[in-house]
């Protein structure tokens, strides 16, 4: 009884770190510019908070999303070799053949990272950082061809391009090893 409920459980703990499954579109910039984000009410992806403090850190944020706008900030802390805070959205649609992610962010003069799962395997992470202005909105342009893969903050070798995959989640990421308060807006995300 004991062997078959563990067994149950541990089914059930696999597949809860899944992507949803949902029925997906196909989506190609072969058809123009594509919104993923503008965090209008009745469009809002499910955004989530993921910090450091599942090693043990101590960083600290949250998102609200007001006027159309996301706002996610917090206090990054290296405290317990802690130093990230993120948050991330599955996306629902098969998103592929892209050139480019464009945001529309106003920072706070620190650096952040984008990052992005696919349908490969999902324990990889695409990123590209990007450094803000202080109190300034800026479109910044990622080239798809500038992500490298990582997991857990190490690069790696032997795994398909980004351009090769059908992009699953995005994320938002501050790991910049520098404690303190941090702030960004993001106005919308886009992809080309």
């Amino acid at each position: 009884m004991i062997k078959k409920l563990f067994l149950v459980l541990t089914v059930f703990s696999l597949n809860a770190c899944e992507s949803p499954i949902q029925n997906n579109y196909m989506q190609s910039t072969s058809q123009g510019e594509i919104i993923i984000e503008d965090f209008a009410e009745k469009s809002l992806l499910n955004w989530n908070i993921v910090n450091d403090t599942v090693m043990g850190g101590r960083s600290q944020a949250r998102m609200s999303v007001r006027n159309n706008k996301a706002e996610f900030k917090g206090y990054l802390s290296l405290a317990n070799n802690g130093g990230f805070s993120s948050v991330r959205a599955y996306y629902p649609n098969d998103l592929f053949d892209i050139n480019s992610i464009v945001l529309r962010v106003k920072g706070d003069g620190r650096k952040y990272s984008f990052r992005v799962r696919t349908d490969n395997n999902s324990w990889v992470s695409y990123t590209q950082s990007f450094a803000t202005e202080n109190d300034t909105w800026q479109e910044v342009v990622l080239d798809i061809k500038d992500f490298y893969p990582t997991y857990r903050g190490y690069s790696l070798r032997n795994v398909p391009e980004l351009s090769d995959s059908i992009i699953r989640e995005i994320g938002i990421m501050i790991s910049d090893k520098v404690e303190g308060n941090f702030k960004i807006d993001v106005d919308w995300i886009k992809v080309q």
